[in-house]
């Protein structure tokens, strides 16, 4: 169901009184608010806490020259909803309310401002469209047209124009979804790229009425209606004492026609405005906001006229009252002008955001001299500080600390004559604050608000927390991460809104979820919680049921010291006596990421936390040197970092920030695993490395340092376990390497081996007594990736080794004896485990008797021969070659 209907005098605050009493309670996704002149503090007490009360993310955006408040007054914009200013060479003056539903909405055009004049006082006239079930409108879609084409004809500021174009995108696809309407009917004008009056039929007609507040001093719109009219008969309706105009100008606009005029009562300030004519049988009006003035009706945006928005409709009710006094033209006298004085030489701030990156701010247009930009908590005077300056000639500048959403802004830029100009004060936008409610703002979070520093010395803290990542874990259970608010619901369409920066909306729902210390905590962006030693603020010791006085007054001591100032990561310090409290917790919140199964893994946040606090226990010395049980942990928050639901699911919801943070926290995690150990060995230690690294290894492929640099902590605790920066890097170099032997030259490397290979013979060089079980290390481990075999040979100063090794046989040559000996090493074994002892006397497996150099080959090295591409005495000739 879709209507469109005029009304003389309905407040757009009744459209949003009658959304709230909707028996289907149907959530409203956006609200829109446009006006020449806007009141914010009259918004803020009847319309903003309506729309927001009701769901939707709210814009309000008027002439930059135009605002009726005082900043100290305005309290809402920027938290709860986006203040915008337009500008254009003369007044941006449509006004405008839409708002949008799940399957409904309302669209107002009319004549009032969003004032208490314009919504309460006034007569207006509105055209109000409605409609239900997802059904479309004609005026719908021009207006979409419209809001599409309304940021190439005025200034605004990147994000207002963002968010029109977003609403433009939602208006298009609802009408082209929706069931196919009458062709016929009221229609949207505005004068973007082409006059008003352009857009008029030509006449004659039989009648026209007309009626403004405001008529321009030379009579040009009405010269140019009756022109393109050319009406029979005129009745201009004019309020002797509130009407703007000049007698004489309309007396030489109209003295060529049948013209009267039509004094109306002056009860009531009439501000609609309206042209209205009949022609043949029918009644066809004009109603909106353009005043009968040249800038309003006879020229377009884009030449230099308003910016006004009109409907234009067929059958209409008489608009022009029929009470009121009617003179002949003649005798009209008088003359009411009030000039509008244009704005286009002011200073102009479109507007003020904030977002991860910092505070951004945009012009109207660039100044030829640098622009100062002030902030203020509230506006009020002597509180104004000086955030930075925009460059000559730019219209728009960042600065990178982010400002409090909410925040006053103002620029100030000399002029050349010396006077200074001062802009208009805008509001700190918040995209995140005011991004549309959704039912996913009262989904799953932990009960409870905790800090580092509560977990790590409040047992009764760290059994809370453990019991509320179960619960949260269950609930959400098959999602990996929060939902981001800002984008726009499948309920609602499918346009997203991309004036909200995702990153700050994913932080706020991660937020909502487990606290603003613990969001902050697993993903780097604060590190004021951390627990310290007792030089710093935080202390960590044992919690008891009472404090003696003297610790009272210690801890006044220790907290009135400073906090650091330094930019390097901090150090965490927990208590000795803490720590086996600590170790125990750290591993019971590694399980609770997970289920029996491995399956209901964490959301991605929690399971960023978790790996932090795991790390920084690790650099606080928390194991002792003997305990390794630290490792499985680990070895667990990998597999729970990368687990499979999150390429299915926060892929695509959670912003890129969000994979790139994993994918780092996974380098830090994965570099303190292998510490210690190989990849390639065999080891409790390497094989719990190899098959994290295996299984991870596609995750740090990708990791970026910085992106975990807060994890990357000095070691400046005892027993401290710490990952440094050019380790990590290390390691995601590794990850990268596409050479299938790259992990085994790390491990050999590591050992303080050197590692070449040349036409199919291995190289190991080193400092080693004993040759045999480095060349059965190496043997091993890169036969891993030589199906055919692999030719080894380890030395050390004048002793070397050699073996061939094509699983299950072996063949060594063990100088100063010139034998081949050939064993077969079945599984388990395996070439390291038989050889580790050196020994050869105590080696099991070997076939036949040794075979003499001059012999020629076993048969097992002739085989590994040819499929390596090597002679036989060309083989023999490289081993015994003297090394100059």
């Amino acid at each position: 169901m879709s209507a469109a209907h005029h009304t003389r005098f309905a407040s757009p605050v009744t459209l949003l009184r009658e959304w709230s009493e909707r028996s289907d309670q149907q959530a409203l996704h956006e609200a829109l608010f446009l006006g020449f002149t806007v009141d914010l503090p009259f918004l803020e007490k009847v319309a903003i806490p309506v729309a927001r009360g009701l769901g939707a993310r709210t814009a309000v955006i008027g002439d930059a020259a135009q605002g009726l408040y005082d900043p100290v007054d305005v309290r809402m914009a920027g938290r709860s909803y986006l203040h915008g200013l337009a500008s254009c060479q003369r007044a941006f003056h449509p006004k405008v309310v839409l708002l949008i539903g799940e399957h409904a909405c309302r669209l107002a055009v009319g004549s009032g401002n969003p004032t208490l004049s314009g919504w309460g006082a006034n007569d207006e006239l509105w055209t109000v469209v409605e409609t239900e079930d997802d059904d479309s409108h004609a005026l719908l879609a021009d207006l979409a047209d419209w809001l599409d084409a309304l940021p190439s004809a005025v200034e605004l500021a990147p994000w207002s124009a963002s968010h029109l174009t977003e609403l433009a995108a939602l208006l298009t696809e609802r009408h082209v979804n929706a069931p196919a309407g009458p062709k016929s009917g009221a229609r949207l004008l505005h004068n973007l790229q082409e006059s008003l009056l352009d857009q008029l039929p030509l006449g004659p007609v039989d009648e026209l009425h007309a009626y403004a507040p405001f008529v321009d001093e030379a009579g040009h719109a009405l010269s140019g209606l009756v022109g393109r009219l050319t009406p029979r008969r005129t009745i201009l309706g004019l309020q002797p004492r509130w009407s703007s105009y000049d007698a004489g100008a309309i007396k030489r606009a109209l003295g060529g026609f049948d013209a009267q005029i039509r004094f109306l009562e002056e009860t009531r300030m009439r501000h609609g405005k309206f042209v209205e004519w009949q022609a043949d049988g029918s009644r066809y009006a004009l109603t909106g906001s353009p005043n009968l003035t040249r800038a309003a009706l006879c020229t377009s945006t884009r030449d230099g006229g308003n910016c006004e928005l009109a409907v234009l409709a067929a059958d209409t009710a008489p608009l022009l009252p029929e009470q009121g006094r009617i003179t002949s033209l003649v005798s009209l006298t008088g003359r009411t002008i009030r000039p509008f004085q244009s704005t286009s030489h002011t200073l102009v701030l479109l507007g003020a955001k904030t977002d991860s990156e910092g505070l951004h701010v945009s012009l109207a247009y660039p100044q030829p001299l640098p622009v100062v930009i002030s902030t203020s908590p509230d506006g009020s005077p002597g509180s104004w500080t000086q955030t930075g300056t925009i460059p000559a000639g730019a219209a728009a500048c960042s600065f990178p600390l982010p400002e409090v959403p909410g925040a006053a802004v103002r620029a100030t830029c000399a002029r050349p004559d010396g006077t200074t100009a001062e802009s208009a004060v805008v509001f700190v936008y918040s995209p995140v604050h005011c991004a549309r409610h959704h039912s996913a703002d009262s989904g799953p979070r932990l009960r409870y608000d905790y800090t580092a520093q509560a977990l790590f010395a409040d047992e009764r803290a760290a059994r809370r927390f453990e019991t509320d990542l179960l619960r949260l874990r269950e609930l959400t259970a098959g999602t990996s991460a929060p939902r981001v608010s800002p984008a726009g619901d499948t309920t609602a369409g499918s346009v997203t809104s991309s004036g909200v920066d995702r990153w700050d909306a994913y932080l706020a729902d991660c937020r909502r979820m487990i606290g603003a210390p613990l969001t902050d905590l697993a993903f780097g962006t604060s590190q004021l919680d951390l627990p310290q030693a007792p030089s710093s603020r935080w202390i960590v010791s044992t919690v008891t049921v009472g404090v003696r006085e003297e610790d009272e007054e210690h801890e006044d001591e220790t907290e009135e010291e400073n906090l650091p100032t330094t930019s390097e990561p901090l150090v965490p310090y927990v208590a000795p006596e803490q720590r086996a409290r600590c170790r125990a917790w750290a591993q019971r919140w590694v399980a609770a990421l997970t289920g029996p199964d491995g399956s209901a893994a964490a959301p991605v946040p929690v399971r960023l936390l978790v790996a932090n606090l795991y790390v920084q226990l690790l650099a606080a010395g928390v194991w002792d040197e003997q305990d390794q049980s630290w490792r499985d942990g680990l070895s667990r928050l990998l597999e729970a970092l990368g687990s499979e639901d999150l390429a299915g699911e926060a892929d695509h919801d959670a912003p890129p920030e969000t994979r790139r943070r994993l994918d780092a926290v996974a380098a830090v995690v994965m570099t303190l695993l292998v510490q210690d150990a190989t990849f390639t060995g065999g080891g409790e230690h390497d094989v719990l490395a190899a098959r994290a690294w295996h299984g991870g290894k596609a995750m740090i492929a990708r990791a970026e340092p910085a992106e975990a640099e807060d994890l990357m902590i000095p070691p400046e605790r005892a027993l401290a376990r710490v990952a440094p920066w050019s380790e990590v890097d290390r390691l995601i170099a590794l990850a990268q390497e596409d050479d299938p032997y790259a992990e085994v030259i790390e491990g050999l490397t590591a050992a303080g081996w050197s590692v070449a290979c040349e036409d199919g013979l291995w190289e190991i060089a080193g400092s080693f007594g004993n040759p045999l079980p480095v060349v059965a290390k190496a043997a091993e481990r890169l036969g891993r990736h030589h199906a055919d075999g692999v030719l080894v040979r380890a030395r050390s100063k004048n002793r070397w080794a050699f073996m061939a090794w094509a699983d299950p046989y072996l063949v060594l040559l063990n100088p100063p004896a010139r034998v081949w000996r050939t064993y077969q090493v079945q599984l388990p074994a395996t070439p390291e485990s038989r050889f580790s002892g050196g020994d050869l006397s105590a080696v099991p497996g070997r076939v036949g008797s040794p075979t003499p150099l001059q012999k020629g080959p076993p048969e097992a090295l002739r085989k590994i021969l040819a499929e390596a591409g090597l002679t036989y005495p060309e083989l023999v000739s490289r081993l015994f070659t003297v090394d100059t």
